[in-house]
């Protein structure tokens, strides 16, 4: 099982990348929506990790898999 972060910030990329969590960042709701979707596809990751600005920007669809999916686990950091 793989964790996989989603954040808007530098910091936070380089300090999950240097404890082995794949990373990315994302700042437009397009692409956000899309690296969702990329993850949901992957069974390998089970767990989701997002920054506050991320689950802002894409909460619909972040609560419709916190409600309705069991993996990815939903990390708001």
């Amino acid at each position: 099982m793989k964790m996989y972060c989603i954040t808007d910030q530098i910091d936070t990329a380089v300090g999950l990348k240097l404890s082995g969590i794949d990373t990315i960042i994302l700042q437009e709701k397009a692409e956000i929506e899309s690296e969702i979707d990329k993850v949901l596809q992957d069974k390998e990751i089970g767990i989701l990790i997002v920054t506050e600005t991320i689950y802002q920007i894409a909460q619909p669809t972040l609560n419709k898999i916190r409600n309705q999916r069991k993996t990815p686990l939903l990390v708001q950091i």
